[in-house]
Protein backbone atom coordinates (compact mmCIF):
# COMPACT_ATOMS: atom_id res chain seq x y z
CA UNK A 1 0.00 0.00 0.00
CA UNK A 2 1.19 3.30 -1.23
CA UNK A 3 1.31 5.99 1.58
CA UNK A 4 3.06 9.36 1.93
CA UNK A 5 5.63 8.96 5.23
CA UNK A 6 7.49 11.27 7.23
CA UNK A 7 11.14 11.60 8.50
CA UNK A 8 12.52 9.99 5.49
CA UNK A 9 11.08 7.00 6.59
CA UNK A 10 11.01 4.51 3.15
CA UNK A 11 8.32 1.80 4.55
CA UNK A 12 7.37 -0.33 6.95
CA UNK A 13 5.49 -3.55 7.97
CA UNK A 14 1.98 -3.11 9.81
CA UNK A 15 1.63 -5.67 12.55
CA UNK A 16 -1.77 -4.99 13.11
CA UNK A 17 -3.23 -5.04 9.73
CA UNK A 18 -0.65 -7.17 7.73
CA UNK A 19 0.17 -3.98 5.16
CA UNK A 20 3.53 -2.98 4.22
CA UNK A 21 3.16 0.62 3.94
CA UNK A 22 5.96 1.84 0.92
CA UNK A 23 6.21 6.03 0.65
CA UNK A 24 5.74 6.68 -3.50
CA UNK A 25 7.87 9.25 -3.49
CA UNK A 26 11.06 7.31 -3.05
CA UNK A 27 13.01 6.14 -6.17
CA UNK A 28 11.40 2.69 -7.34
CA UNK A 29 14.11 0.60 -6.45
CA UNK A 30 14.36 2.23 -2.89
CA UNK A 31 10.84 0.68 -2.62
CA UNK A 32 11.48 -2.18 -4.11
CA UNK A 33 14.21 -3.61 -1.53
CA UNK A 34 12.17 -1.92 1.02
CA UNK A 35 8.96 -3.93 -0.27
CA UNK A 36 11.07 -7.13 -0.26
CA UNK A 37 12.47 -6.20 3.38
CA UNK A 38 9.33 -5.82 4.62
CA UNK A 39 7.78 -9.03 3.64
CA UNK A 40 10.78 -10.84 4.78
CA UNK A 41 9.29 -9.24 8.24
CA UNK A 42 5.90 -10.20 7.44
CA UNK A 43 7.06 -13.72 6.25
CA UNK A 44 8.63 -14.13 9.95
CA UNK A 45 5.81 -12.73 11.44
CA UNK A 46 7.28 -10.32 13.37
CA UNK A 47 5.39 -8.48 15.77
CA UNK A 48 6.23 -5.35 17.87
CA UNK A 49 9.24 -6.09 19.96
CA UNK A 50 11.76 -4.62 22.69
CA UNK A 51 14.94 -3.16 21.59
CA UNK A 52 16.89 -5.93 21.90
CA UNK A 53 15.10 -8.73 19.85
CA UNK A 54 13.89 -5.85 17.12
CA UNK A 55 17.33 -5.13 16.69
CA UNK A 56 18.08 -9.02 16.20
CA UNK A 57 15.01 -9.16 13.83
CA UNK A 58 16.17 -6.66 11.77
CA UNK A 59 19.73 -8.08 11.21
CA UNK A 60 18.35 -11.46 9.74
CA UNK A 61 15.94 -9.70 8.10
CA UNK A 62 18.57 -6.96 6.56
CA UNK A 63 20.44 -10.17 5.60
CA UNK A 64 17.86 -12.21 3.97
CA UNK A 65 17.25 -9.06 2.10
CA UNK A 66 20.83 -8.71 1.12
CA UNK A 67 20.85 -12.01 -0.48
CA UNK A 68 18.10 -11.69 -1.71
CA UNK A 69 19.21 -9.08 -4.13
CA UNK A 70 22.71 -9.51 -4.18
CA UNK A 71 24.02 -12.29 -5.92
CA UNK A 72 27.62 -14.03 -5.09
CA UNK A 73 28.26 -13.04 -8.50
CA UNK A 74 26.97 -9.84 -8.59
CA UNK A 75 29.10 -9.00 -5.49
CA UNK A 76 32.53 -10.73 -7.01
CA UNK A 77 31.89 -8.10 -10.08
CA UNK A 78 31.18 -5.08 -7.77
CA UNK A 79 34.43 -6.45 -5.79
CA UNK A 80 36.85 -6.26 -8.75
CA UNK A 81 35.41 -3.01 -10.34
CA UNK A 82 34.89 -0.86 -7.38
CA UNK A 83 37.41 1.13 -5.11
CA UNK A 84 35.05 1.35 -2.23
CA UNK A 85 31.86 0.07 -0.57
CA UNK A 86 29.77 3.44 -2.20
CA UNK A 87 31.09 2.64 -5.62
CA UNK A 88 29.95 -0.94 -4.99
CA UNK A 89 26.63 0.16 -3.50
CA UNK A 90 26.66 2.44 -6.69
CA UNK A 91 27.28 -0.22 -8.88
CA UNK A 92 24.84 -2.68 -7.82
CA UNK A 93 22.16 -0.23 -7.06
CA UNK A 94 21.56 -0.59 -3.54
CA UNK A 95 22.61 1.20 -0.33
CA UNK A 96 25.72 0.35 1.81
CA UNK A 97 23.96 -1.67 4.45
CA UNK A 98 23.11 -4.40 2.02
CA UNK A 99 26.60 -4.41 1.07
CA UNK A 100 27.59 -5.00 4.53
CA UNK A 101 24.95 -7.14 5.20
CA UNK A 102 26.05 -9.18 2.34
CA UNK A 103 29.57 -9.54 3.15
CA UNK A 104 28.10 -11.07 6.47
CA UNK A 105 26.24 -13.71 4.65
CA UNK A 106 29.47 -14.61 2.95
CA UNK A 107 29.69 -18.24 2.98
CA UNK A 108 33.18 -20.36 3.54
CA UNK A 109 33.31 -21.03 -0.07
CA UNK A 110 32.16 -17.09 -0.81
CA UNK A 111 34.90 -16.21 1.30
CA UNK A 112 37.77 -18.76 -0.25
CA UNK A 113 36.54 -17.00 -3.82
CA UNK A 114 36.71 -13.56 -2.71
CA UNK A 115 40.23 -13.97 -1.01
CA UNK A 116 41.94 -15.72 -4.70
CA UNK A 117 40.17 -13.27 -6.54
CA UNK A 118 41.27 -10.23 -4.10
CA UNK A 119 44.86 -11.66 -4.80
CA UNK A 120 44.84 -13.23 -8.48
CA UNK A 121 42.06 -10.17 -10.31
CA UNK A 122 43.18 -7.31 -8.22
CA UNK A 123 46.69 -8.25 -6.19
CA UNK A 124 45.47 -7.58 -2.70
CA UNK A 125 48.36 -8.95 -0.76
CA UNK A 126 46.66 -10.68 2.57
CA UNK A 127 50.03 -11.89 4.20
CA UNK A 128 51.23 -10.34 7.32
CA UNK A 129 53.47 -7.44 6.84
CA UNK A 130 57.21 -8.07 7.76
CA UNK A 131 59.64 -4.98 8.41
CA UNK A 132 61.34 -5.64 5.11
CA UNK A 133 57.82 -5.16 3.46
CA UNK A 134 58.17 -1.36 5.52
CA UNK A 135 59.91 1.03 3.79
CA UNK A 136 61.28 4.38 5.90
CA UNK A 137 60.67 8.07 4.82
CA UNK A 138 62.38 10.52 5.62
Amino acid sequence: MYEELSGGVLGYYDHEDGLIRVDPRKPRRKRHVTIVHEAFHRTLRHGEDAMPKRVSREIVVERMTALYFISFRDLLDAFVQCGSVDEMARFLNVDNGLIYARWLALTQAEQTILNVCGRACIGIDYREPTRADLTVVA
